[in-house]
């Protein structure tokens, strides 16, 4: 008998053993309790309503879409007061949207505005071509 053989009987001894082993064991159900985690889960985000501004050239403001014209930031604080009423206890964020070719003047307006409310704006300013 070659070497081969013999390996061949080895490994089929070595597993009748094996699984004599484990036809005569017995298993047994562990009491050992697993970790739980202590950390509290995160919490859902908020949920966050976005009013859209968006200011022209000529500085008026562009609001419910770009479909209703608002000339000055008085009228703009007016329109916002009224709109976020209507959210009632829902944050809101204003974000509020200029070319390149809108003064600053108007942005900065819109900012005070949204300040003197007191509530969270975002500002979006297109770059000029080349810049950024």
């Amino acid at each position: 008998m070659g070497t081969s053989g013999f390996i061949v009987r080895f490994v089929d001894v070595v597993l009748i053993l094996l699984f004599g082993f484990i036809s005569i064991s017995s298993v047994r159900a562990t009491e050992v309790e697993l970790a739980t985690s202590t950390e509290t889960p995160a919490p859902p985000p908020d949920v966050e309503e976005a009013v859209f501004v968006a200011i022209r050239p000529d500085g008026t403001f562009l609001v419910e879409d770009e479909q209703v014209e608002i000339r000055g930031a008085r009228a703009l604080l007016t329109y916002l007061s009224a709109e976020l009423a209507t959210y009632g206890d829902t944050p809101v964020k204003v974000r509020i949207r200029a070319s390149r070719t809108a003064p600053m003047r108007y942005l900065v307006d819109a900012a005070r505005v949204c300040d003197e409310l007191g509530v969270a704006k975002a500002l979006e300013v297109e770059m000029a071509e080349g810049g950024g």
